[in-house]
């Protein structure tokens, strides 16, 4: 809880470059990830993966707020790495009805599908992923099945 509540107060008063750190440094959206996505299945890959999933999400619940998917995204992000897991950061974005401003999403990764946001990534274009140097690739990452 107090991670999320940190990086949430950091996403709205900290320039994103000051932060973006948590995240890992920005690298290409894979060839196969273009396109809007379909919901991303809540998958982990091992029991790091889950433990990891599971306490973003449960002290999500337990804030007097709803945190942001990318505070829920850059948690995670720095749970995984301080267990020497990293995993994927992925920035999405979706066009809105009528012309407005464009939505955007972000959810995290793991080896086999999205440990945070996955089901609301549906409808979202990947832009960017941030991966953390000698971590896990987001080219390596296994959606399918």
């Amino acid at each position: 809880m107090a991670l999320l509540a940190v990086t949430g107060a950091a996403q709205r008063l900290v320039p994103m470059a000051r932060w973006s750190w948590l995240v890992g440094e920005p690298a290409a959206v894979p060839d196969g990830w273009g396109g809007p996505t379909a919901a991303i299945p809540l998958r982990a890959a091992d029991a790091v993966e889950y433990r990891v999933s599971r306490a973003v999400t449960k002290g999500a619940q337990y804030l007097p707020w709803t945190p942001s998917c990318l505070a829920e995204a850059a948690t995670g992000q720095f749970m995984l790495t301080r267990r020497g897991r990293p995993g994927v950061v992925v920035l999405g974005l979706r066009p809105v009805a009528g012309g407005g401003p464009w939505e955007a999403h972000a959810w995290l990764v793991g080896e086999r599908g999205a440990l945070t946001g996955g089901r609301a990534a549906a409808g979202f274009t990947p832009t960017s992923v941030f991966e953390v140097p000698g971590g896990l690739r987001a080219a390596d990452v296994d959606l399918t099945g």
